[in-house]
């Protein structure tokens, strides 16, 4: 998990190509995988496609807009048709709870009570914290930026991105300390990211099996 440009996608899906290629059995999950996808048949009313359910979402008020992120990532984990692969498979979570929890606390959400709702979800074994400082997330995604990534400013500038920004990471750093989150600097080129990510998840695959893309 990490913050908006923390390149939380990027090493989930090449981490979990990785561990695939060593021959260890792994998924990725998002919790867009839940649209318009047959493993999750009780989502079959969703009909629009994920760029205008995530605009819609960003329109709803923050109460509901916590919860049904929360549903979401709660039901690409747990509400597969069949049920999720055994224990020995590796599970990587693009995300999870933690940057949406965050940013829900920064709108305005009682602090106490998210944490009482993402109390009742799957706990990790390991998490993860690609922190990336809201300087370096602005250069990353070189002004590509949304307002609820913003603080909801619409005009989406610098100052209103980084504002946002340093507040979701106030509340993540309290998090990593209190609960014991494996914190790795994200600013540093991606196949050192990559490598620390890889030694967490005990993989021992040559650094060469998956190629790593240079982030901007």
């Amino acid at each position: 998990m990490g913050t908006d440009g923390a390149g939380k996608s990027t090493v989930s899906r090449l981490a979990a190509a990785r561990m695939s290629a060593a021959g260890r059995r792994t998924e990725r999950i998002d919790r867009w995988d839940i649209m318009n996808n047959p493993a999750y048949p009780t989502t079959r009313f969703m009909s629009a496609d994920v760029h205008e359910t995530r605009g819609c979402v960003a329109q709803m008020p923050n109460t509901v807009r916590f919860l049904f992120l929360t549903w979401s990532m709660a039901h690409a984990l747990l509400g597969r048709t069949p049920p999720a692969v055994g224990p020995d498979t590796v599970t990587l979570l693009d995300g999870y709870w933690m940057k949406h929890a965050a940013s829900e606390i920064v709108y305005g959400l009682d602090h106490a009570w998210v944490e009482g709702v993402v109390s009742g979800l799957p706990r990790p074994d390991q998490v993860v914290y690609l922190r990336l400082e809201a300087e370096q997330a602005w250069a990353r995604k070189a002004g590509d930026v949304i307002p609820y990534e913003c603080g909801m400013d619409p005009r989406c500038g610098r100052d209103a991105f980084l504002g946002h920004q340093g507040r979701l990471l106030a509340v993540l750093d309290g998090w990593a300390e209190r609960f014991g989150w494996l914190t790795l600097d994200a600013g540093r080129p991606l196949d050192e990211v990559l490598a620390q990510v890889m030694s967490t998840l005990g993989g021992t695959m040559s650094p060469d099996t998956v190629p790593v893309p240079r982030l901007p």
